[in-house]
């Protein structure tokens, strides 16, 4: 195979065709090992381990293909290219650097169409070690055993890019091509690529931004339902930096452990119909596990109007799966791609949690997308109701913060009642909230409603 390899300047950029040095000549003496056997020889004496010893031989034979790399000569930090299938370049391998890394669009007059598996990684395999690994049950954790335990003897590095700039024309990127790049923050991919397979963003845990292409279909792969596979298989897993993130409207599959214990947040699906879905979505069963950071999930139209959002409980992992009421609560975010908004709304209902159903409110009141009349009653008509445990389920507020924001929220809703204000009032002032909180409840009622009596505030059976 024809291998291209460039040195790599101090801004990140491609320098000068590298060319191998030539070796030094032999000295003239004894074969090499003479010297080594001899010294083994010397001592009869020597501990006589009884033939219980392994002969690892064998074994290191096998295994020395996987620390090749170990075994070159020190060299200035390059890349290496290939000629790919598609007649252009592949990149195999980049230096684990912690400075930007600007691949180019060409190399010699070749476009770069491809990012090669495990290219940016901090131990390589070629591509051709993971043909076999969408036609198994093992995750890249097994498979890494069954070639030997390189893991284990992996060399410190700088980490890895500090930001990445892809080839405009690129195509592929090869399973766990930037796997264990702590360094990375940001990385856009590019327009011509339509699937991210295995773990390529895995342990990329300060992967703050991602902005993936229109294009883009698969996200991971879908084992088959007998299959165990292992979490680091997911494309964001152990992204612990990633907030948020939007799906493009062509996203057809979200594979095996897609977010296992990344951040997110917020997440957004871009899709072009309004009422449900323009396509099927295939999610695997694991693909949300371990998202206990899971807050909200948005359907958008193209423009980026929200018209839909369900609201999820935090720590959602905690609720146990077999569990007769909550267990539906954590399959919403694979259920999200597949039933009506309607559905999520009778399980607020029923499945009765207030991290849940108080969440779902802030959610469906805010963007009531399917909607139903009787449920919209239900929902403000809950707000109200458990004013006084807002800081349970009104995130990212502290001390009055909750009470406040919830009634912000409130006062925005054009169905609010004279009674509901009062409600809210009679819970601030029992709570002795702020003065000025109260004042704003008691203005707002003066303010919105020119024929109250003064019977709202009264509890009448």
């Amino acid at each position: 195979m024809e291998l291209l390899r460039f040195t790599i300047r101090a801004d990140g950029t491609l320098g000068e065709r590298w060319h191998e040095p030539e070796p030094e000549p032999a000295t003239a003496g004894a074969p090499l090992g003479n010297a080594l056997a001899a010294l083994l020889g010397e001592d009869e004496d020597d501990e006589d381990w009884g033939g219980d010893a392994p002969d690892m031989s064998a074994e290191f034979a096998r295994l020395g293909h996987l620390h090749e790399e170990a075994r070159q000569p020190l060299l200035p930090p390059t890349a290496d290219f290939a000629p790919g299938p598609d007649g252009g370049l592949t990149l195999l391998r980049w230096p684990r650097l912690a400075r930007p890394a600007v691949v180019p669009d060409a190399v010699e007059g070749r476009p770069v169409t491809a990012i090669g598996a495990t290219a940016f990684a901090a131990t390589h395999l070629e591509d051709r070690h993971f043909e076999d690994f969408y036609h198994s049950p093992i995750s890249y954790s097994v498979f890494c055993m069954r070639m030997g335990r390189f893991c284990t003897t992996e060399e410190p590095d700088e980490g890895g890019p500090t930001a990445v700039r892809l080839p405009a024309g690129l195509t592929r990127i090869g399973p766990y091509a930037f796997w264990k790049c702590r360094n990375l923050t940001a990385v856009t991919v590019p327009d011509g690529v339509r699937e991210l397979p295995a773990g390529v963003f895995g342990d990329c845990a300060r992967l703050a931004s991602v902005a993936l292409p229109a294009g883009l279909r698969t996200l991971g792969f879908l084992p088959r339902l007998t299959d165990q596979v292992m979490p680091d298989t997911g494309v964001f897993a152990g992204c612990h930096a990633l907030r948020q993130l939007t799906l493009p409207a062509s996203v057809q599959v979200l594979g095996a452990h897609t977010f296992n214990s990344a951040g997110l947040v917020r997440l957004t699906v871009l899709d072009p119909c309004r009422d449900g879905w323009s396509r099927a979505v295939a999610v695997a069963q694991t693909a949300f596990d371990h998202t206990a950071a899971l807050l909200w999930l948005d359907k958008a139209l193209p423009d980026g109007t929200v018209c839909c959002r369900l609201g999820l409980p935090a720590a959602r992992d905690k609720i146990l799966a077999g569990d007769r009421r909550f267990g539906a609560i954590l399959r919403v975010p694979a259920d999200f791609f597949s039933r009506p908004a309607g559905y999520f709304d009778r399980l607020a209902r029923e499945a009765f949690r207030l991290d849940f159903s108080a969440r779902m409110a802030l959610a469906r009141l805010e963007c009531p997308g399917g909607l139903a009349p009787e449920d919209r009653q239900f929902y403000r008509e809950l707000l109200v109701r458990y004013f006084g445990q807002a800081p349970q389920f009104m995130p990212g507020t502290e001390g009055a913060g909750p009470y406040a924001a919830l009634f912000d929220f409130l006062s925005r809703l054009p169905d609010l009642t004279a009674a509901d204000v009062s409600a809210l009032a009679r819970t601030a002032g029992g709570l002795g909230l702020p003065a000025e909180l109260v004042n704003r409840m008691l203005e707002l009622r003066t303010a919105r409603f020119s024929t109250v009596t003064g019977f709202e505030d009264l509890d009448l059976d």
